[in-house]
C-alpha cells in the first residue's frame, strides 16, 4: 500500500511539473506575440524607438528560449534602426535577414547607404550590384544607380562607372556632380574623342568648372606651343623669305591660341593659385617676350 501511495504522489508531482512548465511555455509565448504586435504597431505609427526596443526584447526572448528567431524580425529591426540613425544595429539586423527570403529591395538599399556611412566601398558596391541585380525595376532604381556610379568612381573602377552612364536619365547626365564623374571616367580610360565635349558641357553648367578650365587651357596651350616649336624649327633649318612668311602666318594662328590658353590659366589662377598654373602663365609670357610678366609668374610658381 506504501509502494502505491507513492507511485500516486509522484505521478501527481510529475503531472504539477509539467502543468507549470507548459503553463510557463505558454505564458512566455503570449508574451512573445503580445511583443509583436506591440512592435509592428509601434513601427507602423513610426514610433521606431518603441519598435526597435520591442523588437530586440523578443530577439533576446527566443535566444533565451533557443528558438528560432522569424526573419521579418530581423528586417523590421534593422530598419527601424535606419530610421534612428543606428547604423551599427542597422547592419546587424539587415545582413541577418539577408540570408532569408524576407529580404527585399529596401534591405539592399538602406544597407548600401549605411556601408556609405561606414566607409565600406567594397559591401556598398556588393549591395548596390545586388539591388540591381535583383530589383532592375525598384523603385529607387535611380537613386541606386547614381550612388553605384559615384562609389565605383571613387573606387577608381573606370570600366564599371563609363558602362553605368548610358542608364542615367537626362536629368542625371546634366547634373554636374555626375557629368564631372563622367568627365574623370573618360579622362582615366583615355577616350580623348569625348572629353572636350563634356568639358563644354561641365562650363556650360558651371563656369568655374576646374577641370574643364584645365582641359581648354592646357589643349590651347599645347596647340599653340607644338605649333611654335615646329615651325621655328623649320625656319632655322631653312631660312628662306618663304620659310619667314610661313613663320609669319603660323605666329598669328598660335599666338592666338595662347592667347585663349593664357586667360583660362588666369581664371584658374584665380580659383587656386598653384604653382602649376604660374609656370604655364610664365610660359606663354616668355612667348610673348614679355620678360618682366613671365618672372612675376615664375616667381609666383616657386612661392608655392
Amino acid at each position: 500500500m506504501k509502494s502505491n501511495s507513492f507511485l500516486v504522489i509522484a505521478f501527481i508531482g510529475a503531472l504539477l511539473i509539467t502543468g507549470c512548465t507548459s503553463t510557463k511555455q505558454i505564458t512566455q509565448q503570449d508574451s512573445s506575440i503580445q511583443k509583436y504586435q506591440e512592435a509592428k504597431t509601434a513601427y507602423n505609427s513610426g514610433d521606431y524607438q518603441k519598435a526597435l526596443i520591442s523588437f530586440e526584447e523578443i530577439i533576446e526572448l527566443k535566444k533565451s528560449q533557443n528558438k528560432r528567431v522569424d526573419s521579418t524580425i530581423y528586417q523590421y529591426a534593422g530598419v527601424a534602426a535606419w530610421e534612428l540613425k543606428q547604423t551599427d544595429k542597422t547592419i546587424q539586423y539587415l545582413e541577418l535577414a539577408k540570408r532569408f527570403s524576407v529580404a527585399n529591395d529596401k534591405t539592399y538599399s538602406i544597407l548600401a547607404k549605411a556601408f556609405l556611412e561606414k566607409d565600406n566601398l567594397s559591401k556598398e558596391i556588393t549591395n548596390l550590384d545586388a539591388y540591381i541585380a535583383k530589383y532592375p525595376q525598384g523603385e529607387e532604381i535611380q537613386s541606386v544607380q547614381k550612388q553605384l556610379f559615384t562609389a565605383y568612381v571613387k573606387s577608381e573602377n573606370w570600366d564599371s562607372a563609363y558602362k553605368i552612364w548610358p542608364s542615367f536619365d537626362n536629368n542625371t547626365q546634366n547634373e554636374v556632380k555626375y557629368v564631372n564623374g563622367y568627365y574623370k571616367v573618360c579622362e582615366k580610360l583615355e577616350y580623348k574623342n569625348q572629353l572636350e565635349k563634356i568639358a563644354q558641357q561641365l562650363l556650360k553648367l558651371d563656369k568655374n568648372n576646374v577641370d574643364a578650365l584645365e582641359f581648354f587651357a592646357e589643349k590651347y596651350y599645347w596647340l599653340a606651343e607644338n605649333s611654335y616649336v615646329k615651325e621655328m624649327k623649320a625656319y632655322q633649318a631653312n631660312k628662306t623669305d618663304k620659310q619667314y612668311q610661313q613663320l609669319l602666318a603660323a605666329y598669328k594662328v598660335y599666338f592666338e591660341n595662347y592667347r585663349i590658353s593664357k586667360e583660362y590659366f588666369l581664371r584658374l589662377y584665380q580659383i587656386n593659385p598653384k604653382s602649376r598654373y604660374a609656370t604655364f602663365l610664365g610660359n606663354i609670357f616668355t612667348r610673348y617676350e614679355n620678360k618682366e610678366k613671365a618672372d612675376y609668374y615664375y616667381n609666383l610658381a616657386k612661392k608655392k
